[in-house]
């Protein structure tokens, strides 16, 4: 009787639990367990009854469960209801576990979670550490990095340095050819005092009876004739007079400026302002150099002739107006002829070379007619070429005998030339054109500046 009691005692405490249970409605697979469970105690309370109930008479089992068991049955019934409800509504929960396979219980349900924590736990640890690898390996890129970094500002900073003292050696070297060329003055004029001096433009004796022969004097292209220079040999420059300022010496040294200044400024502005090709604007620099050249020589021939006018007709210095004919059927005296380059060339820089341009400039444009359409004639670089183009050309040609430019060699000579940058020296056989016009000391004398000249 006592493991009677006790097991509708326990029966009674499970049906009021699982009654609990399904008032939270907590239908899930504990629900289903605790019900089976429920199942297999009441079939068991059912068995020990019928044992009982075969040996001695008992009332229907009807009457005998009015009490807990008949509200055991009836909760049976109700978990069943409520079992078929959940079974047809949780298709998704009876898929997860038939009725004939066994539900995983709490404890089974939490070590199953656990392990799935491990594991993940362990995934985050093994990428944690190929994290931390590959963050150790980009310390060591950086690291690396910087390094080269650092290398690479003091290789600049070296090379800064070095272009510093590159430039201060070219400087330095400047200065030095600068001395040089001072030195080398100073030598000449050593030179010179060393040797005998030729004797200066004597004063002109009075005139003998006796008529000299008058040397033929050769045609000029614009209807004149050109007086025949008086023959020189040697080299002027050793044995020139070095108290005039206007001499060869000193032109080559201006002449030589005026390649290195304002030749390029005229070049730079050209090739900035304007669409031209190199080749056309560096013959077009040299066509303006020859062009005051040649303008020069007709003011300085125009003014002997004009002398010799006056000379032969003093009255014509009354008006000053020949009409625009000069007669250069005269010739000055060579005393005279002296006389009047010395002059020249002692007041060479009061010559107005705004009248020299302005014939340049006619010249110019006849031949250069893109170059003065573009007004290249009126920019600021290239007027101040064509001006200083004109004085020092007009100081070679009060030289006497006049010094010489040239731009007529056809066959290229390593001693008379330098090449234009872009030619090959191998290849260089035939003078395309000048860039460059040459410089003589005289026609067929000593030349004193090279002629830049591009050849193929």
């Amino acid at each position: 009787m006592a493991d009677k009691k006790d097991l509708l005692a326990e029966a009674k405490s499970f049906c009021d639990g699982l009654s609990n249970v399904f008032m939270l409605k907590k239908r899930d697979a504990q629900t289903r367990h605790l019900l089976e469970k429920a199942k297999s105690l009441v079939e068991a309370l059912a068995a020990e009854h019928q044992k009982q109930s075969g040996t001695k008479s008992t009332p229907p089992r009807q009457a005998r469960g009015s009490g807990g068991m008949g509200q055991l049955w009836t909760k049976l019934e109700e978990l069943k209801r409520e079992n078929e409800l959940l079974k047809r509504k949780g298709k998704a929960q009876d898929d997860r576990g038939t009725s004939g396979t066994k539900t995983q219980g709490p404890g089974e349900v939490i070590i199953s979670e656990l392990h799935k924590a491990k594991q993940e736990n362990e995934v985050l640890r093994n990428r944690n550490e190929k994290l931390e690898v590959s963050n150790r390996e980009m310390e060591a890129v950086a690291v690396s990095v910087q390094d080269e970094y650092k290398r690479s500002k003091v290789a600049l900073e070296t090379t800064q340095k070095s272009m510093e003292t590159v430039l201060k050696e070219y400087r330095h070297m400047e200065d030095s050819l600068k001395s040089a060329k001072t030195e080398n003055d100073t030598l000449k004029q050593r030179v010179t005092q060393s040797v005998k001096p030729l004797p200066t433009s004597p004063k002109p004796l009075p005139p003998k009876p006796v008529a000299k022969p008058v040397p033929k004097a050769r045609s000029m292209s614009h209807g004149h004739v050109e007086p025949l220079d008086r023959c020189r040999s040697g080299n002027r420059v050793q044995t020139e007079t070095l108290s005039e300022r206007c001499r060869p010496s000193n032109v080559a040294m201006l002449y030589t400026s005026l390649e290195s200044q304002e030749w390029v400024d005229a070049k730079e502005a050209l090739e900035d302002d304007y669409d031209f090709e190199e080749e056309n604007i560096i013959q077009f620099l040299c066509t303006i150099l020859m062009e005051a050249f040649k303008t020069c020589k007709e003011v300085h021939e125009t003014l002997k002739a004009t002398i010799a006018e006056l000379l032969k007709k003093p009255t014509l210095a009354v008006s000053l107006d020949f009409g625009g004919e000069i007669n250069y059927r005269y010739k000055l005296p060579d005393c005279l002829t002296d006389g009047v380059g010395q002059q020249l060339r002692q007041h060479y820089d009061e010559i107005e070379s705004e009248t020299i341009v302005n014939i340049m400039s006619k010249k110019l444009a006849k031949d250069y007619r893109s170059f003065a359409e573009n007004n290249c004639l009126q920019h600021k670089s290239i007027y101040k070429y064509m001006h200083a183009c004109a004085t020092v050309t007009w100081q070679m040609v009060v030289q006497q005998p006049q010094m010489y430019l040239t731009v007529d060699d056809k066959k290229f000579d390593d001693d008379k030339h330098k090449l234009w940058w872009s030619c090959d020296q191998k290849s260089a056989n035939n003078v395309d054109f000048f860039i460059w016009p040459a410089l003589y000391d005289y026609k067929n004398g000593i030349l004193l500046v090279k002629g830049c000249v591009y050849a193929s």
